[in-house]
Order: structure tokens, then sequence, then C-alpha cells
């Protein structure tokens, strides 16, 4: 299969077989930094990560590794790192980068893609030689305007990531202590030898390049699960620096993850031509409380009431986010899908999304006492189970194999997705009592 060929198959690749996706992948590796290639490997590389596929190593990956945990994420709900890099940033600044170090210096360095005694050092050689590139490349970027060198329009983030790329190299070897610290990633929950291991590694970094601190730790917040529950332990955490300075970086940290909060929580507003999927608002919802509630225990810390309003406006926004796409519309949504389906329409895409809304809204009972929801959600719920407990009853009189025994069966699967298996076998072994008790 020539290239035209993969390339042809676009988003195809996704759907294929296991073992002939990963030859693909490892046939589109062989045949180098094609744009039509690079192209296809960002299609298809949600699915590469899923399979957690080892891609073998390059000297434009080593280049990568130290701000790889920087890149957007692909999937919808997930967070975005604190500070983002574009990979397409990333795919116009390699070649400047390999081409100002020359291909034959290049080569010298290609025992850092190979296990052995001078692995790290020659790394630690091409980063810094790296970071010097960059960073001449940093000072000559300018917002607003199209760089002819990158092919790219240079709005302001990009500026700040090119600049930030040059300052990760520069500590690239703090970084790659920083990532077996914070191992496997994501980290869900922080422990004394992972606070420990910011702690000494990050004053190796004020030592020497004290201006990349807060980088440092944009990055560590980056492998964790919830990026916002740095911040408490960063509050008690001494990097050797002065306290005024300690001051401004926790403030400055903190305004960096209060303004992703505020980001995340407008990223899954309704629309009028769209149907929000609401186990997705629900996961939405339940990870901004978690993040929300981790910074209000940081800032607690601090005594500083800076950004108590703000904290408490992306509140409001989640309740209303949770109120019109989650709790609405549940009669229509998951008793009106049953309503239908005893009626002889079998609507398989109804049906999901009627089981999406009740894993949702069980999933919001776990934040509706933050969102001060509890009791909307609990009458909610009750009368939808009461509707699906009658629908089940009546579909099921005939028996567990009567014309409506699909119908009653699906009613009782609602009900264990609301309530749980123990509400749910409860009234499947009422039914088949014949009502007895």
């Amino acid at each position: 299969m020539d290239m035209k060929d993969l390339i042809a198959l676009g988003d195809k690749l996704l759907y294929i077989d296991e073992p002939k996706f990963r030859q693909i992948v490892e046939l589109l590796e062989q045949m180098g930094d094609h744009p039509d290639i690079q192209r296809t490997i960002a299609v298809i590389r949600p699915r590469m990560v899923e399979l957690r596929i080892h891609r073998r190593p390059t000297m434009k990956r080593l280049f990568c590794d130290p701000f790889e945990d920087l890149f957007e994420t692909f999937g919808s709900n997930d967070p975005l790192p604190l500070s983002v890099i574009e990979r397409a940033l990333m795919n116009s600044l390699w070649p400047l980068v390999e081409a100002k170090i020359g291909r034959p210096k290049l080569k010298s360095y290609h025992g850092a893609l190979q296990d052995g005694p001078q692995r790290d050092n020659l790394a630690d050689a091409f980063w810094m030689e790296a970071a010097g590139v960059v960073a001449n490349i940093a000072t000559s970027t300018e917002a607003g305007r199209f760089d002819d060198a990158l092919d790219l329009r240079l709005n302001p983030d990009r500026v700040r990531a090119i600049a930030d790329i040059a300052t990760i190299i520069a500590i690239a070897p703090e970084i790659r202590d920083l990532k077996a610290v914070l191992s496997p990633k994501p980290v869900s929950k922080l422990h004394k030898d992972h606070l420990d291991g910011i702690r000494d590694i990050g004053r190796r970094v004020v030592r020497a390049r004290p201006e990349a601190l807060k980088t440092f730790v944009l990055l560590a917040a980056s492998r964790l699960s919830n990026p916002s529950a740095l911040l408490g332990g960063l509050h008690d955490m001494d990097f050797g620096q002065k306290p005024p300075e300690r001051a401004k970086l926790f403030m400055e940290l903190t305004d960096t993850v209060v303004g992703q909060i505020e980001d995340r929580s407008r990223s899954l507003k309704a629309t009028p031509e769209a149907q929000p999927d609401r186990l997705a608002v629900a996961d939405l919802a339940v990870d901004l409380i978690a993040s929300l509630d981790a910074t209000r225990n940081a800032m607690e810390l601090s005594r500083n009431k800076a950004f108590d309003q703000r904290l408490k406006e992306v509140r409001g926004s989640i309740h209303d986010m949770v109120k019109s796409q989650v709790l609405a519309d549940v009669d229509s949504g998951i008793v009106g899908a049953l309503t239908a389906m005893t009626g002889g329409v079998n609507d398989r895409a109804q049906i999901l999304q009627a089981e999406n809304q009740a894993r949702a809204l069980r999933k919001c009972a776990t934040i509706a006492d933050s969102l001060g929801l509890r009791g909307e959600l609990k009458t909610v719920t009750q009368k939808t189970t009461t509707s699906l407990t009658e629908q089940a009853r009546k579909s099921l009189a005939g028996g567990p194999a009567g014309s409506g025994s699909r119908a009653g069966y699906t009613a009782i699967r609602m009900i264990e997705l609301l309530s749980g298996p123990a509400e749910a076998n409860k009234l499947m072994d009422e039914i088949l009592s014949g009502g007895r008790r």
C-alpha cells in the first residue's frame, strides 16, 4: 500500500482491526514527515493514544518529550493542560530547529534514542542546543503577523507557546525527573512522595533558572487527573523563594487554574440546533466541581478572597448547565423513550439517549448538594422512577415472556441506571412473584 492509498482511507483507519491498525501506524512512521502523513496521523492519534501504541524514537520525538504533556487533548471533555501547546505549532517549529542544528550534528545525538550509558548525557546536550535555537526564534516572533518561516499566523498564545517551549527544553533534565516522580500519568491523588519530589526538583529549577519555575509547576499540574489539586500542596511548598515571590507564584497559578475552569464551564452550552450529550455534561460538571473545591480549599489556606466572585460565578454556571441539560425534559427523554417503545417504536438511538440521561442524573446526585439542586434532583428522580415502575409492571403483567416484555425490561434497566441495582432487583422480584410480598 502506497502513501496515497493510506491517506485516502482517512478516518476509516479508526475502525479497522487492531493488528492491522498497528501495522499501518508503523508503515506511516516509515514514510517520514510528509505533511499529508502528519495530517493522517493527526486523524488517527486518538486511537493510537487509546491503544498506547509505542512509537519508534526519533529526534523530533525527543525534542517534544519535555513539553508533550502540554499538547492539546483529544476528548472534548478532557481537561486541557493549564498551558497548551498546539501540535501544529510544534510541527512548524521542528523543521527550523532541525535545519539550524544541521543533520550532521543531529546524527551525533542519535545515541540519545537508544539505551546506553551515554543516552541521558546526549539527550541533555541535544536539549541544551535546541533550547538556544528556540529561544532565538522566540525573540523574533511578533503577535498579529504571519510568520513565513513557521508558515503560521502568530497570535498571542502561539508567541507565548514558543517562549514556553524554549524555557521547558532548557530545564529538560529536571522535567525528565519530574515525569519519573509523577508517573504513571494521570496521577489521580497526590501523596507525600509526589509533593516532596516536585519540591526538590523545583528547588533545582529555582537555583538554575528561577524564571522557569511557573512553567515547571504548570507541567507538574498537567500530569494530574485534576490539575487544580496541586494548588493545595503548592501553598505549603518551599521552593527556596522569598515570601513575596512565593505569594506571586501562587496567585499567578491560581489565576491560570480559575481561568481554565471558567473556559471549561462554557464549553458545553446547549444550542437550539443540537441536543446536549447529557452524560458528557454530567461528567464535566462533576470534574468542574472537584476542581472548584480543590481551588477553593487552596484559596482558603492563603486567606485570599480575590477569586471568590469568579468561583461563585463558575458554580452558578455549572448549576444552570446541570439544571437545563440534565434535569430538564426527563419526561420526554427517559419516560418518552419507554412510551414510544410500548407503542411499537423501537428507536435504538432514542433508548441510548434515555440511558445516558439516566446515568447523568445518577452521576449528578454526587454534586447536587454542592450545586443547591438536591431537592430538585430528588423530585425528578422519584417522579421518573415511579413512571418507570408503573411501565414495568404494566408491560410485564403477562409474565416475563409477554408481548410487552422488551419495554418492561428496558424500564427496569432505566431504574437500575437511575437508582442502582438494588432498586431494580427489588422491582423485578416483585413482578416475578406476582406482586406478593
